[in-house]
This record gives structure tokens, sequence and C-alpha cells, in this order.
């Protein structure tokens, strides 16, 4: 019985700091609506209350968390496994741009129209992914660095193409930047009442893959022990950079079925900036963050952090409370999380320290 009782102590031990970091941000939270004159036990239970406790909030919800999940995902994989890949954001532009681009060229079935271009979006994500990892390797430039200039090229690039190239010329608002609209091949609504469509329903598949390939694939223990230490690890016979090429290859490809899936279940099109303004990406690379790059955890986290995003929109509309409140939350939570990775790798360097004395 004791056992047991540890086994399961010590699994749910992972989830401790994620929740003292989400109590710390609504705290946070809380004390910002006290200083702006709001009660702030009523503001974070609207908060709270708009994002999960109603079937129409709970489905604006999951149909914001999707993209955020598979953001969340990409992140979790490149991290997890060592390598500091902020490309998420660009690869969901790619991969959405793909999708807009390819579905309404497809005389097909819709269903055909939707595998094809999913699988399109997915192989557009690899590629730019694996362009970025072999700038990397190349010139021996931080992967981090690259990654980033990455996402603006994309977001740039998918810009251009949408201004110039595929600019839907019938569009009803004349100032809306937008491709043309997709009528055959979306993902339809799991619920018709509600948003929430099919695009969440892979990202519960690619939550169950790829926790299956981390830890239950020769090709997850490889990654582990990458992420875990790189040198060991290539000591051990496993080739860095061919596990780099692979991970990100992975990761762009989950990032990349994002994209494509909030074009062809929400938007029906690419709208200029829709992937960059909403911060998709950046909530999925802290939702990684919180849950530390743990698979199942990102999915909790990636839903968790729409959730008050929806609750306060919801606020602002019903109490008059800024929606910004909830950016200051997601900071908090951030900051948290990263302090967190901060100190453990301190704690290594110390190691290594004490070692070498």
């Amino acid at each position: 019985m004791n056992d047991k009782i540890k086994k399961l102590t010590a699994s749910l031990k992972p989830l401790l700091y994620p929740l003292i970091a989400i109590v710390v941000g609504l705290f946070a939270g809380g004390i910002i609506m006290a200083i702006t004159g709001h009660d702030p036990i009523k503001g974070i239970f609207g908060l709270v209350k708009g994002g999960f406790f109603s079937p129409y909030s709970l489905a604006s919800t999951l149909t914001r968390g999707t993209p955020v999940i598979f953001a969340a995902l990409s992140a979790a994989l490149a991290w997890g496994s060592g390598y500091s890949s902020m490309g998420a954001q660009g690869q969901m532009i790619i991969g959405a741009i793909t999708a807009a681009i390819v579905a309404p060229l497809i005389n097909a079935p819709g269903w055909v129209v939707v595998i094809v271009t999913l699988l399109a979006a997915m192989a557009a994500g690899a590629l730019y992914s694996l362009m970025s990892a072999w700038v990397s390797a190349r010139f021996d430039a931080y992967l981090l660095v690259i990654t980033l200039m990455f996402n603006y090229v994309a977001d740039y690039f998918a810009s251009y193409l949408t201004n110039y190239v595929f600019l839907d010329p019938n569009a009803l608002d004349k100032l809306a930047i937008q491709t043309q609209k997709i009528e055959n091949g979306i993902l339809p609504r799991i619920l018709s009442r509600y948003t929430t469509h099919y695009g969440f329903i892979i990202a519960l598949v690619c939550v169950a893959l790829v926790y299956f390939i981390v830890n239950k694939t020769s090709f997850g223990y490889k990654t582990r022990m990458t992420g875990l230490n790189a040198s060991f690890a290539q000591y051990g016979g496993i080739k860095a950079k061919r596990t780099m090429y692979l991970v990100l290859l992975l990761s762009g490809a989950i990032a990349g079925l994002g994209g494509a899936c909030e074009v062809l279940g929400t938007k029906f099109r690419y709208v200029d900036k829709m992937i960059t303004s909403p911060g998709y990406s950046w909530s999925g690379i802290t939702a990684s963050l919180m849950s530390g790059y743990n698979i199942l955890g990102c999915l909790f986290s990636a839903i968790f952090l729409a959730g008050i995003t929806v609750g306060g929109s919801v606020v602002e509309l019903s109490m008059n409370i800024p929606s910004e409140i909830t950016a200051i939350i997601q900071g908090v939570i951030t900051m948290l999380a990263t302090a967190r990775f901060v100190i453990n790798w301190k704690k290594k360097q110390n190691g290594k320290a004490g070692e070498q004395a």
C-alpha cells in the first residue's frame, strides 16, 4: 500500500509546480484587478467561469485551444529533446498558407481534400523546420535565434502571397487581406451548435501518438537521452545531428498540421496575421514550459491557457475588466516556469563545478 502511495505521489509531483504557477498567476491577476478598482474574487471567478463553466464557453475554449495544443506539442518535443526551437509560429504559418493554397486547387470529395491538404501542410511545416535546423548546423548558429528569425520570414512570406498572389478578389470586406474561401474540404464541427471542430480530435490523436513515440519507442528514448545529456548520448552512440533533424522534422510537421487545422476548421481561408495576432505559438510555448515538456501535461496546460483567454474576453464585456489581465497572468506563469528551468540549470552547473573541483 505504501509503495502504491509513493508511486502515486511521484507521478503527481510534476504537476505541483505548474499548479503553483497557475495559483500565483491568478493571484497576480487578482491584485491587478484590485488595484484597478475591481472585485478580485468576482473577477477571477468570472475569468474561470467564462472559460469553462458553460457549454458555449467550453466550446470556445477548445476551439482556441486546438492550435495552442499543436504549438505546445511542437515545442515540448523539441525542447524536451534538448533543441531550443522557437519555430512553431513560423511552421504553423507555413502550414496554414499551404492549406489555404492547396485545398481550393483539389477537385475531389471533401474527405480527400482534407487528407491531402493536411498532409501537404505537414510536409511544408516539416520542410521549413528542417531548413532552420540545417542553417543552424551548417553555420554553427544558435537554433533558438535561427528559428526566431525564420518566424518573421514565414510571416512576411505568407503576407506577400496573401496580398499579391492569392488575394481573394471577391471578398465582401475589401479591407480584409485573405485568400479564397475554401468551400469543399473543411473540418466539420463536432456539434453543429458549437464552434469546436474535428481539428480538436486530430490534436488529441497527435497527443496520443507523440506520447507513444516519446515514451514507448527507441527513437523516443534517444530524444530523451539527448535532452538529458547530449554529450553522454553522443558518447553512447546516439547520433546527435541525425536526432536533431528527425526531432525538428516531426516538430515542424505537428506545427504545420496545427496551422492547417486552423484554416480548415475555423477560418476556411488564410487571413493575414491569423496565426501571429492570437499568439497561439507563444501560448503553446508557455503551456510546454508549464508542463515541464510533459506531453500529456501540454494538453491540459494549453486548454487552461485558452480558457483564461476566452474568460478574459467574457469578463471584459460583463465586468469591464481589461482582457489584458489574462496576458499578465500568462506572463507570470511563464516567468515562474522559466525560473524553474533556470534553477535546475544552475544546479547542474554547480554539480559539474563540484565534480571538477
